[in-house]
C-alpha cells in the first residue's frame, strides 16, 4: 500500500488513531504500514488526552517514533458539547460544565506540547436542541441560523482558548462539525473571523459540511480555505432527506466530491495534513479492515484528482 502514495504530493497523509484502535501501538502501525508519514492521535490507550499521565504521554511518544511518523494534531473533545447561556456570555467561568472543558483543553495543549505536535483540534460549541449528535436533524441551508448572541458567546470562549494556546505555544484548530455553531464552512468561517486570533485556526472536515447542510465543493472549500491548517476525510450520503438522517459511507462512495477536493488542494499546494477520519465502521467488521478499504478509496479519489489536473 505505502507504494501507492504520491511522495510528491504538497500535504501529508494520514489518519486519526481512534478510527483504528484505542491501542496507540495498534494505531501507528497500521498507519505506518499504510504509507502514512503522521498520525492525529485522540485516543490513548482509552484515554483523553486530558486523562493522561506524564507516563502514558511518554508511552505515546515512543510507540510513534518507533514507527517513525509524527503526531500532527491531538485530538479532543473541548467545548463540543459547551451548551452556551441565553444572552450575554461574559463570565465564562458561570457556563455550566465550563472547568470540564477548560480541563480537556489544558489537557490537549499540554500532550501536544510533549509530543512535539502543533495542533490541538477543539470545537465551537454545543447548538441548541441539539438531539445526541444530531444524526438525524434538519440539514438546513448553510448549516441553518448562527444568532448573533451564540456568535458572541462562541467568540468569547474561543478567544480565551487562544489566548491559553498562544502561551504555550500551540494553535488550535476548530472542526467544523455538525452538533456545534461552527457547522458549515459558512457557518464556521465568521466565527473564526470574530475570534480574529492567530491562535486559533480550522481543520476542514467536508464531510460534516455536507452533511450540516452545505454547499460544501467547490464553495464551501473556498470559503473555508483561507483558515484550513488541516483536513478530514470521510465520506457520508443523504438517507432520508425529510429527517437529516445520514449514513458514513466507505470515501469514494458516498456524495463527497472527493476528486475535486484533492485536486483543488493539489492546486492550491496545501501543505497541512490530510488525515483519513473513517466514521464508516459496518457491522462484523474490524476497525482496521474499516480504514484499510477507506484509504484505498482515498488514494483512488487522489489518483484520478492527479490525472484530472495532468
Amino acid at each position: 500500500m505505502s507504494s501507492d502514495i504520491d511522495k510528491d504530493l504538497p500535504f501529508s497523509l494520514g489518519v486519526v488513531n481512534s478510527e483504528i484502535s484505542s491501542d496507540v501501538d495498534v494505531g501507528v502501525a497500521v498507519a505506518a504500514d499504510l504509507g502514512m508519514s503522521q498520525i492525529e492521535i485522540e485516543d490513548f490507550w482509552g484515554r483523553a488526552a486530558y486523562e493522561c499521565d506524564d507516563a502514558l504521554v511518554e508511552r505515546t511518544r515512543a510507540a510513534v517514533e518507533r514507527a517513525g511518523l509524527y503526531v500532527s494534531a491531538v485530538g479532543t473533545q473541548a467545548f463540543k458539547a459547551l451548551i452556551l447561556p441565553p444572552g450575554d456570555v461574559g463570565d465564562l467561568a458561570s457556563i455550566d460544565g465550563w472547568d470540564q472543558h477548560r480541563s480537556e483543553l489544558d489537557g490537549g495543549i499540554r500532550v501536544a506540547q510533549a509530543l512535539g505536535s502543533p495542533y490541538v483540534r477543539i470545537f465551537s460549541c454545543r447548538r441548541d436542541d441539539m438531539v445526541g449528535l444530531g444524526n438525524p436533524s434538519p440539514r438546513l441551508p448553510d448549516g441553518g441560523p448562527l444568532p448573533d448572541d451564540r456568535l458572541a458567546g462562541t467568540v468569547n470562549v474561543l478567544r480565551d482558548a487562544g489566548d491559553r494556546a498562544d502561551a504555550a505555544g500551540v494553535t488550535l484548530l476548530v472542526e467544523n462539525v455538525r452538533s456545534c455553531w461552527g457547522n458549515t464552512a459558512v457557518n464556521t468561517v465568521p466565527i473564526l473571523e470574530a475570534t480574529a486570533h492567530p491562535r486559533v485556526k480550522l481543520i476542514w472536515d467536508p464531510a460534516n459540511d455536507f452533511v450540516s447542510g452545505g454547499n460544501t465543493f467547490p464553495l464551501g472549500y473556498k470559503v473555508a480555505r483561507p483558515w484550513t491548517q488541516h483536513v478530514h476525510i470521510k465520506d457520508a450520503s443523504v438517507v432520508d432527506h425529510a429527517t437529516g438522517l445520514i449514513a458514513s459511507e466507505c470515501v469514494g462512495r458516498g456524495e463527497i466530491d472527493f476528486v475535486g477536493q484533492f485536486r483543488a488542494l493539489i492546486d492550491d499546494g496545501f501543505a497541512g495534513a490530510v488525515n483519513l477520519e473513517t466514521h464508516w465502521h459496518p457491522e462484523h467488521r474490524s476497525k482496521e479492515a474499516n480504514t484499510r478499504e477507506s484509504f484505498a478509496g482515498m488514494l483512488e479519489a487522489l489518483k484520478l484528482a492527479q490525472r484530472k489536473g495532468a
